[in-house]
């Protein structure tokens, strides 16, 4: 990744592999885990399973802003995903922008 370090650009590209869908799967699933285990009558297996659920949610969440909002590693990647795509942009690129807004 551009301005990461070495760790980071490695967790980053390892979480953009894992699919959103699976991760509220696995948060859903224990969750139902959690509540099947509370009717059997086994409570601290429940409230341990049952505490995953936010744990993966939080992880989800990192995860699609990863996806979503990481920078592009070069220039030519940038172009092709479009202007919006990064928010490392030149300052003639700015500059550029703000002549083409309309005046209000």
């Amino acid at each position: 990744m551009k301005n990461e370090d070495l760790a980071t650009t490695r967790v980053e590209e390892a979480t953009r592999r894992i699919p959103s869908i699976g991760l509220l799967g696995f948060a859903a699933g224990s969750v139902i885990a959690s509540a099947a285990l509370m009717a059997l009558g086994r409570k601290q297996a429940a409230l341990f399973v049952g505490q995953w659920a936010p744990t993966v949610i939080a992880f989800a969440i990192y995860n699609k802003i990863v996806k979503t909002f990481s920078a592009p590693y070069d220039e030519q990647q940038r172009v092709k995903h479009g202007d919006n795509a990064s928010i490392l942009k030149s300052t003639e690129e700015w500059r550029s922008q703000e002549t083409l807004r309309p005046q209000s």
